[in-house]
């Protein structure tokens, strides 16, 4: 006891530099890619905005920003028409691209998919996927509204993955935007829009949307969630831990951990039948606006898929026999978020070009000479 006494200035003084080294680390980090543990700052704030129909869009003319995941980040905004690509000054002839984050990015706008088939077919592209869960019926809403004040375009490709666009389809709209942020829509399953308000104001201030047991910790705790990396970072080690030992719902009880309670849903036959619905949206709109239409099928396809779009006459893409052939090559994922990678983005840019070019869904200057670089390139980049 008399040591510490004796010893008070240099054990705050240590205690200080302790404080401030940690401080340091963490603002150096809060700059760097490891900024994506903080989970509100996935996406840039005020990217997305609020859309009283589809939950969410882009924000139309959004500045560059910086987006951050587990495996990288690149540079992002958005264009006139709310899509994150170049804006569209009007040039004909183009392809309309709609789809979800696989369309979107992760990964730095030069290394799209959308953006190889620009490349190699020399044909301007409208890039218009959106990110943060959007499902087929927000893609079609989307794209009937842009088409709707562009000229008509070639061909329209659609970007599918029944992995989530089924589910999201089921609950839509999934997600909306609040002061800035991506959040789950809350206002159904018996929650009115002014009480689904309420929670994403408490959630902003203390990231539940449950009133905690101790409000002034959970502001701290909040706080700390919004802006610490190494808060994240710990923390999730932590919670893996104690969730490893007590159970989830003792835990929320005892305010040790956020509630987390979202209205969603799992898919029926019945929701089913309504995204292929929302498929046979898009075929209508290219029939009215004369353009062709593709689907481009993601690795992980719902069976059952396949013979509708054969039986609708409708022109598809499966990657998941390319992706199985070529993973054994290199990766075609992130290791850790699992999005296409740059390599990935790269082979379904290849065979979606090749595929447009075989079926002559586009005109294509010089067609036979693209196809034989196209072939040279996929061989160079993933030869076995």
């Amino acid at each position: 006891m008399n040591w510490i006494k004796n010893n008070k200035a240099n054990i705050a003084l240590s205690m200080v530099s302790v404080i401030i080294t940690l401080v340091a680390v963490d603002t150096t980090l809060y700059f760097s890619r490891y900024k994506y543990v903080i989970s509100k700052q996935l996406y840039p704030r005020s990217y997305f905005a609020k859309d009283i129909e589809i939950g969410h869009d882009i924000a139309p003319n959004a500045a560059t920003t910086t987006h951050f995941f587990e495996d990288s980040s690149y540079p992002v905004w958005s264009n006139n028409l709310g899509c994150f690509d170049t804006d569209y000054a009007g040039e004909t002839p183009y392809l309309y691209m709609a789809g979800d984050s696989l369309t979107w990015g992760f990964s730095p706008f030069e290394e799209m998919w959308g953006t190889r088939v620009q490349a190699l077919l020399g044909i301007r592209t409208v890039k218009c996927g959106v990110t943060g869960g959007y499902g087929t019926k927000q893609e079609f809403i989307k794209t009937s509204r842009n088409l709707a004040r562009l000229p008509a375009p070639e061909l329209i490709i659609v970007e599918h993955f029944s992995g989530n666009d089924i589910d999201e389809d089921a609950n839509f709209p999934i997600n909306t935007v609040y002061n800035g942020y991506l959040v789950p829509n809350l206002a159904k399953g018996g929650v009115t829009e002014e009480q689904a308000q309420e929670k994403y104001a408490r959630f902003d201030a203390m990231c539940t949307t449950e009133p905690p047991a101790y409000p002034t910790i959970q502001r701290v705790r909040c706080f700390l969630s919004n802006h610490s990396v190494l808060y994240n970072f710990v923390k999730k080690d932590i919670r893996r831990a104690i969730l490893s030992i007590f159970p989830q719902s003792i835990l929320e009880k005892m305010d040790l951990i956020a509630h987390e309670k979202r209205v969603v849903v799992a898919s029926s036959n019945t929701d089913y039948e309504k995204h292929l619905g929302n498929i046979l949206e898009f075929k209508k709109l290219a029939k009215e606006k004369k353009a062709k239409l593709l689907f481009v099928l993601v690795p992980g396809e719902d069976e059952r898929l396949l013979p509708f779009l054969k039986k609708e006459g409708i022109s598809y893409l499966d990657l998941g026999p390319l992706f199985e052939k070529y993973s054994k090559v290199k990766p075609l994922h992130w290791k850790i978020n699992g999005h296409w990678n740059i390599a990935g983005q790269n082979l379904a840019g290849f065979a979606v070009a090749k595929f447009i070019i075989e079926n002559d869904l586009v005109d294509v200057a010089r067609k036979e000479d693209v196809l034989k670089k196209i072939n040279t390139d996929m061989e160079k980049e993933f030869v076995e």
